[in-house]
């Protein structure tokens, strides 16, 4: 490198004034700009408002040596990279290890020779330049890393955005259960059998009370109904699979949690029909219906459309189950498919509700309600009259009306709005009136219901 033609500068420091002149004129005749200073304080001064791309530092000198100029200059960051070369008339070697120890890059020992000056010289400054170079490169590499860095982080977010949206529409959940960490990763057919708990809820009266709505009030109060709903649902470990106008039907892994999200949402439920009341507007109801049993994960349709789904008998039954709690006037009720696999079945409100043959099952069923949800009052009411309601279903079952009848009218005196009472008192009445037809099993057929 040609070091005349690449404006360089050069400080030399020495406090010998014949030895400045010297050194500067062979730089002169290389073409190299000198600039010069007497001492170590007046070159620390100047290099504070001047630029050089290299130090020829005298060592011995008054007030400040050249080996504290050069450790003041690393400890510097605008002048730790200038190169010093040290020009001294000591040789030992411990002097040399010294000057390396504080940062010095080279030795000149004096007298100092034109040539060997001007070799080190250039080829410090040559090595400076390629410094110089290199940090700029990686300064122009740290940019271009900062701005692709950045654009990555806005697609990233973009990605995440995306995600978060397609997640409105298909669960999270049901893509880790078909074995894909991406919404577009998920191909047609699909598919995955498990065991889950199927939770089917529906609003009591719901078209009636759309009737008098706009609308626009109509999805506002449905949005604001499913908006306080399907956040437990989440909380308690389930997803939702799909709404169905003001119903839902989620899912859960385990029937502790979708029970436990039942109960909640119920609560949630009758805190939304008391903030209506309290605004003269009609109260709300809900009724839900649990079952457990095998079920398809998967998707359905065709290359162009198709969504994410669940093929099942295990989702009718629950949605007709949620229908039998409006016949008993539950607000929870359960097949005992999800009874036997909840870990903690007495740690719940419940009674037994009825031995049933549902629409497209032969074998019957046995349901039961959970009453956790309900008031605290007639939680309280059923719960004392659990034990005396349950022996009544099975004097009924046993054919023994008359005890079975005793049974729930001790249960109507401790509650008489109890529907499931109510259910049975007719029941029985009709039965002792006019006895029971031959083959009666006291299973409610509602293959044709």
């Amino acid at each position: 490198m040609d070091v005349s033609e690449t404006g360089h500068r050069v400080l030399v420091v020495d406090d010998t004034p014949t030895n400045l002149r010297v050194l500067v004129e062979h730089l002169d005749c290389a073409g190299i700009d000198a600039l010069t200073a007497c001492d170590g304080e007046s070159a620390l001064a100047l290099l504070r408002h001047e630029v050089a791309d290299l130090v020829l530092l005298d060592v011995v000198m008054p007030k400040v040596n050249g080996f504290e100029v050069c450790r003041r200059l690393k400890e510097d960051p605008a002048t730790r990279d200038i190169p010093v070369i040290f020009m001294t008339g000591l040789t030992e070697t411990a002097d040399k290890v010294r000057g390396f120890e504080v940062g010095g890059v080279d030795y000149l020992t004096k007298p100092i020779q034109h040539e060997e000056l001007l070799a080190r010289v250039t080829t410090h400054l040559s090595l400076r330049a390629l410094q110089r170079a290199l940090q700029e490169a990686n300064s122009d590499l740290e940019r271009r890393v900062a701005e692709r860095t950045a654009d990555l982080e806005h697609l990233n977010e973009e990605l995440r955005a995306t995600n978060r949206a397609y997640s409105r529409f298909v669960p999270t959940e049901m893509l880790g259960f078909l074995g894909r960490d991406r919404v577009v990763d998920v191909a047609l057919g699909d598919h995955v059998q498990i065991e889950m708990t199927v939770l089917f809820s529906d609003m009591r009266g719901f078209a009636a009370l759309t009737e008098t709505m706009t609308p626009g009030e109509a999805f506002s109060f449905i949005n604001s109904y499913l908006g306080r709903l399907s956040p437990i649902v989440r909380h308690h470990g389930g997803f939702i699979d799909k709404y169905i106008g003001d119903a839902i039907m989620a899912l859960f892994p385990r029937a502790d949690d979708g029970v436990r999200a039942a109960v909640a949402m119920q609560h949630a439920v009758r805190e939304f029909s008391e903030e209506r009341r309290s605004a003269g507007l009609s109260p709300i109801g809900m009724g839900i219906g649990l079952h457990t049993g095998s079920l398809m994960l998967g998707t359905i349709g065709e290359a162009a459309r198709m969504e994410a789904t669940v093929i099942s008998d295990t989702v009718n039954q629950a949605s007709r189950l949620e229908g039998l709690a409006a016949r008993y006037r539950a607000a929870i009720v359960m097949s005992e498919h999800t009874m036997a696999a909840l870990r903690a079945r007495e740690g719940y409100g419940h009674r037994s509700l009825d031995r049933v043959r549902l629409k497209g099952k032969r074998e019957p069923v046995s349901i039961f309600e959970v009453f956790d949800g309900d008031p605290p009052e007639t939680r309280a009411r059923k719960q004392r009259s659990r034990p005396r309601f349950e022996q009544a279903l099975a004097d009924y079952h046993a054919r023994r009306f008359a005890e079975a009848n005793l049974g729930i009218a001790h249960v109507l005196l401790q509650d008489p709005a109890d529907k499931a009472a109510q259910v049975y008192q007719q029941r029985i009445a009709h039965l002792m009136a006019h006895g029971a037809p031959d083959g009666w099993t006291g299973i409610e057929n509602l293959t044709e219901k």
